[in-house]
């Protein structure tokens, strides 16, 4: 009985085709154009957060939306990278030196450290050098 499903499995594994012209050859980060952060965080609060961005070409699909905090002490946790991350996937119908279309994404943050949060929304490259937009938003306390 074992031997049966597993001839069976290689069977349909076997018969079973995708037929795809496309294929993702490598990752890019798109640059964020735009985003909705609030003038202030009230401390212990969950907000969404809009990021508007530009694909680098029409060979480009959204694939993720990287947002990590720089590390794991009070200091570190306030400060927080964001980036889109998109596959560029080659074919027959789309050309790499057309600029994309934009579009866009969320995150959620939830305001856990009683001080300011920096975000830095990577924009593009410069040499070695990634380039952020840094934006600082004060945490209150919730008013009663």
């Amino acid at each position: 009985m074992r031997k049966l499903v597993v001839i069976a499995l290689t069977l349909l594994l076997i018969s079973c085709s995708v037929d795809n012209d496309s294929q993702i050859t490598s990752y890019e980060l798109a640059s964020i154009t735009s985003h909705d952060l609030p003038d202030e965080f009230v401390l212990g609060k969950t907000y969404d957060v809009r990021v508007d961005f530009v694909f680098p070409s029409d060979c480009n699909n959204f694939q993720a939306l990287d947002a990590r905090r720089a590390g794991t002490t009070s200091e570190e946790r306030s400060q927080i990278y964001i980036s889109v991350v998109t596959a560029v996937v080659e074919n027959s119908s789309c050309t790499r030196d057309v600029i994309g279309a934009t579009s866009s994404t969320k995150f959620v943050v939830t305001i856990d450290e009683e001080r300011d949060y920096t975000f830095r929304f990577w924009k593009g490259q410069e040499g070695d050098e990634a380039i952020y937009e840094e934006v600082t938003v004060p945490v209150v306390m919730e008013q009663l």
